[in-house]
């Protein structure tokens, strides 16, 4: 069995005999139910407004998607470069703000790319961190580090301690995404691996499951984390003692936002302020 599938998926097509067609969540096909299943999501966006509207200089958003953050923060005036590893996704970003003077598409990678300018201000959002591991992980803060102004600020928004609660436990259950013509059910499989570590996720539209089909199942690979651990990272790294605040959401769901500078700025920035 593909470690990309979950045993329960697995299971559920062959019932019906259907064959699995893996898609990455984040490319092709996939970038569509993406952007009808998060685009709606209105978290962070408060947030992240209010740290712009304290930002001087571009705004850095990593794994920017189709454009959740950037969309709203290009609107509010801030000019924005957006790096995703999907052109696909960066297509409908490009898509929602054609040839826009604010806005700077970039293909790459968060673990490696090489801007010309540093930024007031980088964000990563929907908990997007939790796609890289503890090695990739450190290869991102050194990319922010470098791109970083002084002074600037890298805030990312994590899962809380009850929603981190929920992704150490296998679970298949029916959800409602909008769709085209109205919502559509999706069976959602997630199966916990590694101890605990990482957690494989699959999406499959409940239509599609008919006997002896070619059903596409949409896929990702996600670590749990929790935010001591990223905060010791962060310090490890060469970044100050993360400051963590609740997010505020309409469905109750848990996240928070940590946000901290290079390590010696803030210390500088409460000494001039006492000043």
């Amino acid at each position: 069995m593909s470690s990309s599938l979950t045993e329960a998926v697995v299971a559920r097509l062959c019932t019906v005999g259907a064959v699995p067609k893996e898609q990455d969540l984040y490319s092709g096909a996939g970038t569509d139910f993406y952007d009808r299943l998060v685009g709606p999501d209105r978290a962070e966006i408060r947030e992240m407004l209010a740290l712009a509207r304290d930002t001087e200089g571009p705004i850095l958003d990593l794994a920017a998607g189709t454009g959740r953050l950037t969309v709203p923060l290009v609107r509010s005036g801030k000019r924005v470069t957006a790096i995703d590893l999907s052109d696909d996704m960066l297509a409908r970003l490009r898509r929602a703000l054609p040839e826009h003077a604010m806005l700077e598409c970039v293909v790459a990678d968060m673990r490696d790319f090489s801007l010309p300018q540093q930024f007031g201000l980088v964000i990563i959002g929907a908990t997007s961190i939790t796609l890289l591991d503890r090695v990739a992980r450190s290869l991102l803060y050194a990319n922010v580090r470098r791109h970083l102004a002084p002074h600037g600020v890298f805030a990312f928004t994590l899962a809380g301690d009850a929603s981190a609660q929920t992704f150490s436990v296998s679970t298949d259950r029916e959800i409602e995404v909008p769709g085209p013509d109205g919502a559509e059910t999706y069976l959602f499989s997630q199966q916990v691996e590694e101890d605990g570590a990482a957690r494989v996720v699959n999406w499959v539209r409940a239509a599609d499951l008919t006997e002896g089909g070619e059903v596409t199942v949409l896929t990702s690979r996600l670590r749990v984390l929790d935010r001591a651990e990223l905060s010791r990272e962060l310090v490890e790294a060469g970044f100050s003692v993360p400051a963590i605040s609740p997010v505020r959401t309409l469905g109750g769901e848990d996240i928070v936002l940590l946000t901290t500078t290079c390590a010696g700025h803030s210390e500088e920035r409460d000494a001039d302020a006492s000043r």
